[in-house]
């Protein structure tokens, strides 16, 4: 052992509990604390909006066959990346990563989540190794921004389908007025309506009735004109014996 007091130190000049683990983003073998967990949760959940609007936009304009094909692999990778998320999540809480099961069980499920959320991860070493780092700002940016995302989730499966509702009574609403506007308007007899097929009957007389009327004109025409000249041969008589009465003398 050598006495020289200007020597290099040999010793151990950090320990676990000061050093930080390497955080393997896609490595289910790595850890990673509360506030990462959201972190990373919130940037995943941004990326799988992102391609499946992609998706959407190939089924819309190229290929729906090809865009089933897309959707289905981008589902497997959701769904194996949250379970890299999960187990990442319980080696910093210590446990095995086994316990990602219980997210397919009713209920247990309930009990993964909440222990993923607000319980705090070892700290220092522990068996799945060493602590995560400290957290940058764009961590605590998607952390809080994840929770108004759920909000936000919330409020839309809540209401589309109250607005959906809401646009198939209008939509049927809307018909039965159309299907009533197309109705014939001409036996209506209402107040303030007139039956059309009466009044026509009342005001415009049948064929027979004209020829019944045109009869008894003709017969009116007759017996006028035969009657005339008799009343004023009459008349011609009664002044014939006024002036004769006047001109006997007395």
């Amino acid at each position: 052992m050598s006495t020289n007091p200007y020597q290099t130190p040999e010793g151990q000049l950090t320990t676990d509990d000061l050093a930080y683990g390497e955080i393997k983003f896609f490595s289910p073998s790595s850890r990673i604390n509360r506030l990462r967990y959201w972190a990373h949760s919130m940037l995943f959940t941004l990326a799988m909006i992102g391609l499946f609007i992609i998706v959407g936009l190939i089924a819309a304009f190229v290929s729906q066959t090809l865009a089933i094909g897309l959707g289905v692999v981008i589902y497997i990778i959701m769904i194996v990346f949250s379970f890299i998320l999960v187990i990442q999540r319980l080696h910093d809480l210590n446990k095995t990563g086994w316990m990602s099961l219980l997210l397919i069980i009713p209920l247990a499920n309930i009990y993964l989540l909440v222990l993923l959320i607000f319980f705090k991860g070892t700290e220092g070493r522990n068996n799945y190794g060493l602590q995560t780092p400290p957290n940058k700002t764009w961590h605590w940016i998607l952390a809080f921004s994840y929770p108004l995302l759920m909000i936000i989730g919330i409020v839309a499966a809540v209401s589309l389908p109250a607005y959906q509702d809401y646009v198939t009574r209008a939509q049927g609403l809307e018909s039965q007025f159309e299907q009533q506007s197309d109705y014939p308007t001409d036996d209506v007899t209402d107040e303030g309506v007139v039956d059309e097929s009466a009044t026509d009957e009342s005001a415009y007389p049948s064929e027979e009735a004209n020829s019944a009327d045109e009869q008894t004109d003709e017969v009116i025409d007759e017996t006028t004109t035969e009657d005339v000249p008799a009343e004023e041969a009459v008349i011609e008589e009664g002044e014939v014996e006024a002036t004769e009465e006047t001109e006997t003398p007395q």
